[in-house]
């Protein structure tokens, strides 16, 4: 298990006890920016649950990982040290390994594929699974849009021109596995971190939605992006399922309608219409932007990532199968 900030676990449990009388007060934690899409995603949620509840139930926010990074609070989450929390749907494999299939490169084709993916079967038992194998309930998926690459200095629009680079990364398998096929040198920074490791040259580049990287200000330490839109971030808004059932049986399905009406929204006034805005602001701030003369270079280079997955996650064969329609 990873280990928790003791800061970040004692804040937790004291705003918890300092909130006992009030049962109906649910803490939601994310790490990204204040005002950015997840912040106000996140906001939109609280908004929507105390008005279906009449005020009976309310959502704090606590923005920019006041309560823990992003994989500290997924697994305070899971131990009841917090009620909700916004995590990446591929950051949960520490309770479900196959989620990790929701970040491989290239397996989503565009907005809608995504859309009828969550909405459907493939969403379902995500859910199902992560409920049976933890503590966690998700309640609804909402994206931040496709992944690009950019760099602090002349971008690399070329597979080729990937080798050597030292390229931020999560500290998750997949990404290290992806960098590494396209000859580069997976870097793992914590995603508040990376600013910083832009704007002192830990890094080369990194990989982020085009929206994100306004959201953290990218813009100030990067100069050109190219656009491989090569990853589909996916982000699940969940709770724990003892939070949920404190609540009245009315109450609990009035959150849930609240999480799913949020999802829909986020996709549908942020982060879709975001993403040629997100374009528009990097390049009127200076970052180049480059499109791909020819993806498929690409997408061979990082094909094996597939066969990593498979191999190590038992049951992701199948849940691609459901993405691709075995093909």
């Amino acid at each position: 298990m990873r280990k928790i900030s003791l800061v970040g676990m004692a804040l937790c449990f004291a705003i918890a006890a300092s909130s006992a009388m009030a049962e109906t007060m649910l803490r939601l934690s994310h790490h990204h920016a204040v005002d950015g899409a997840v912040d106000k995603t996140a906001k939109h949620f609280a908004e929507l649950v105390s008005e279906k509840t009449g005020g009976r139930v309310t959502v704090r926010v606590f923005p920019g990982a006041q309560l823990g990074q992003e994989l500290e609070a997924f697994d305070l989450l899971n131990q009841g040290g917090l009620d909700m929390t916004v995590t990446a749907v591929s950051q949960m494999e520490s309770a479900y390994p196959p989620v990790a299939v929701t970040s491989l490169p290239f397996i989503f084709r565009d907005w809608d594929h995504v859309r009828e993916a969550f909405s459907g079967e493939f969403g379902d038992r995500l859910r199902s699974e992560l409920r049976d194998r933890s503590q966690v309930e998700i309640l609804s998926y909402f994206g931040l849009g496709f992944r690009d690459m950019l760099f602090i200095g002349e971008p690399a629009k070329t597979v080729e021109a990937m080798s050597g680079l030292r390229m931020r990364s999560p500290e998750n398998f997949i990404w290290i596995s992806m960098f590494e096929s396209l000859g580069a040198r997976p870097t793992p920074i914590t995603w508040g971190e990376v600013y910083t490791a832009m704007q002192t040259g830990v890094a080369d580049g990194l990989d982020s939605p085009a929206a994100s990287a306004i959201d953290m200000k990218f813009n100030e330490v990067t100069k050109s992006l190219v656009r491989t839109r090569h990853m589909y971030s996916a982000m699940s808004l969940s709770a724990n399922k003892t939070t949920l059932q404190r609540l009245s049986p009315e109450d609990q399905q009035l959150v849930r309608e609240a999480a799913l009406e949020t999802g829909i929204w986020a996709d549908a006034e942020i982060a879709i219409p975001g993403e040629e805005a997100a374009y528009k602001k990097l390049a009127e701030s200076g970052v180049a932007i480059h499109d791909v003369d020819n993806i498929e270079p690409w997408q061979k280079a990082v094909a094996p990532v597939w066969k990593i997955v498979t191999d190590r996650q038992d049951g992701s064969d199948q849940l691609i199968d459901m993405l691709t329609g075995g093909k």
